[in-house]
């Protein structure tokens, strides 16, 4: 089923302001229900923009109530003095329960999921290879497919990578966080976090900069603009279903070159928590 279509705009209703105030001085329930209202297109906005494709059994309102529990959620750990925008920090943490409810319905049979593995292994070993993104030629002659037939492997395999919010290089979810895991802000700096939050983001940009142009544009357009699929299908010029294909080898590329970041990263972290327990 497609995703609902919907304006990717902010909410510019003139009483948000107003809400924001009324809320953080009483904490009634009725505000906190204009809230969640009032920001309900936040919900349909990141389903819109989901980079896969669900099974016939699973509707995008499935996933819908996930998103409104992490709306509420936002609602509520929300801290407007900090002069962050409600919007963007919404988003993440909707998006990110909305992929973490994906990924624990395991909609992905076991054999595309050890076909993606393989291609990513194949990906990765020619890019050390090659020094670059290899092309698809490439990567279907290392695997013995055919370009078609790779690209079909991309479209099934779309719901195993899910997309740049996961880029962290492991399968296992308990072997490292996700993106927006470790980006998130948290209410009391540490500054061990906050230097591996800075270097996880450069390690992220690097890796970004090594994509091709059009890689490039296409995630900038996903991720920054809020295009979806269909409307970034139109802007390159090429089909939707490419638009995903292209999206997905990116995303494996970028998993491959931040897995001995995370690693070194992960044992830094573990480092500093050795460190910090009193002898």
């Amino acid at each position: 089923m497609n995703a609902p279509v919907c304006e990717a705009e902010a909410s510019s209703a003139p009483d948000a302001s107003a809400l924001w105030d009324e809320y953080g001085r009483t904490q009634a329930p009725a505000t906190k229900d204009q809230l969640v209202m009032h920001y309900s297109w936040l919900v349909r906005h990141v389903l819109s923009r989901l980079a896969i494709s669900l099974p016939p059994s699973l509707d995008y309102g499935d996933l819908a109530g996930c998103g409104y529990i992490a709306l509420v959620e936002s609602i509520d750990r929300f801290e407007p003095e900090r002069g962050f925008k409600f919007e963007t920090y919404a988003a993440v943490r909707v998006r990110g329960s909305i992929l973490d409810a994906i990924r624990s319905m395991d909609l992905v049979s076991r054999p595309v999921r050890r076909r993606m593995r393989q291609i990513a292994e194949a990906t990765n070993d020619l890019s050390r290879e090659l020094q670059r993104l290899p092309t698809d030629q490439e990567v279907a002659d290392r695997m013995g497919f055919t370009v078609a037939e790779l690209r079909e492997a991309y479209r099934h395999g779309a719901m195993a990578v899910i997309s740049l919010d996961s880029v962290a290089g492991r399968d296992r979810e308990d072997d490292g966080l996700a993106l927006h895991e470790s980006l998130e802000d948290s209410e009391t700096a540490d500054p061990l976090e906050e230097a591996l939050r800075a270097e996880r983001i450069d390690a992220v940009a690097g890796a970004l900069a090594k994509l091709g142009e059009r890689d490039q544009i296409l995630l900038s357009l996903y991720y920054y603009e809020g295009l979806n699929m269909r409307e970034i299908g139109e802007v390159l010029g090429i089909s939707e279903s490419r638009v995903c294909q292209v999206h997905t080898k990116a995303i494996i590329y970028l998993r491959g070159l931040l897995s001995g970041s995370d690693d070194n990263l992960a044992e830094r972290r573990m480092l500093g928590s050795r460190l910090a327990i009193p002898a």
